[in-house]
């Protein structure tokens, strides 16, 4: 079974904001799909397996994947309602899902517009991102022996 690490990035009803979304991310893999009422934007890194986190090195190499993500993200256009970077993520949660959560702060990495930070009570745990937007700083990727 493969473990797919990727930044995937809800853009609403408009799958032309998914679109140019991927654009922004050129030379990556990615792809468009529909979940939950809204279109979403996958990126994924070509240098990663697909195996997920199985050892220290991966967990180096998949965080460093992740900042050069979140790093593009801070440039794209301000198409997409939130984003987050992580294994196995997909469409993690519908919009009225992530309106719904109790408490986003346990989502490490979730990149929110500053609709959805405003709506969902402004927590101090959330910093600057990019212009529009508000995020939980990413700590990056760790491996747990098992």
């Amino acid at each position: 079974m493969a473990w797919i690490f990727a930044l995937n990035a809800e853009c609403g009803g408009r799958e032309t904001h998914a679109r140019d979304l991927a654009r922004h991310f050129d030379g990556w893999r990615s792809r468009i799909f529909s979940d939950g009422g809204g279109w979403w934007c996958g990126v994924v890194p070509e240098d990663l397996g697909e195996q997920g986190i199985r050892s220290a090195d991966d967990a180096t190499a998949t965080t460093a994947a992740g900042r050069r993500l979140y790093w593009l993200l801070r440039t794209a256009p301000p198409v997409y309602r939130y984003a987050l970077a992580g294994v196995e993520i997909g469409a993690f949660r519908t919009y009225d899902q992530l309106m719904a959560e109790k408490d986003l702060t346990v989502f490490p990495g979730l990149v929110v517009s500053e609709d959805i930070w405003a709506a969902t009570g402004k927590r101090a745990a959330f910093s600057d991102f990019a212009p529009g937007y508000r995020w939980i700083p990413y700590r990056g990727e760790t491996h747990t022996r098992g």
